[in-house]
């Protein structure tokens, strides 16, 4: 299952705006485009844990409200997740003042934890859907070369996150993170 994650800036104001009608919320940040949009695709599941392991107050996949509320959330699994932008300065501040080469050293413990299987996938079986028993779980392994590739491909896209939530809190702006 590959689910690839979206990011987009706004002002608070249109936030809210888009908040209030939960019904038309998911077709209205997806149209965002351009600068306000940063297309992650699987990025997104390597940087939440390494952020996590790095002790990031402010994740911006992790932290923050459920967008557009906790009951009408959207993305993968429902996990649509909005900072304000005191959390956004905070969330720039911190990619700003931790180089990637610092996060490198976690890289493969982040790789395992995105592709553990903890969940059993088997359409076929009588728990799909439900968490396997510890007996189960399958946790990968990487060699030294997988990790330096990833590496390799992580790092320009670090950059990127980067400069996009230093715009969003040079402008005083909201974000919202969805993964599909």
């Amino acid at each position: 299952m590959s689910l690839l994650g979206d990011v987009i800036r706004l002002s608070p104001e249109l936030r809210e705006e888009i908040r209030a009608d939960a019904a038309t919320a998911y077709d209205r940040v997806t149209s965002f485009d351009g600068v306000e949009r940063l297309e992650l695709d699987w990025e997104w599941k390597v940087f939440a844990p390494l952020f996590a392991a790095a002790g990031f107050r402010v994740n911006p996949f992790r932290s923050g409200a459920l967008f557009p509320d906790e009951e009408t959330a959207f993305g993968a699994l429902g996990d649509a997740r909005s900072l304000d932008p005191d959390q956004v300065v905070e969330a720039s501040d911190l990619l700003e003042q931790t180089p990637f080469t610092v996060l490198v050293p976690r890289l493969r413990d982040a790789l395992v934890e995105r592709d553990t299987v903890r969940v059993d996938f088997d359409r076929e079986s009588p728990t799909y859907g439900r968490p396997l028993p510890l007996q189960r779980i399958v946790t990968p392994t990487f060699s030294d070369e997988q990790v330096e590739s990833y590496r390799i491909r992580l790092a320009d896209r670090y950059d990127d996150l980067t400069n996009f939530y230093r715009a969003a809190a040079r402008h005083g702006q909201c974000t919202i993170f969805w993964a599909a």
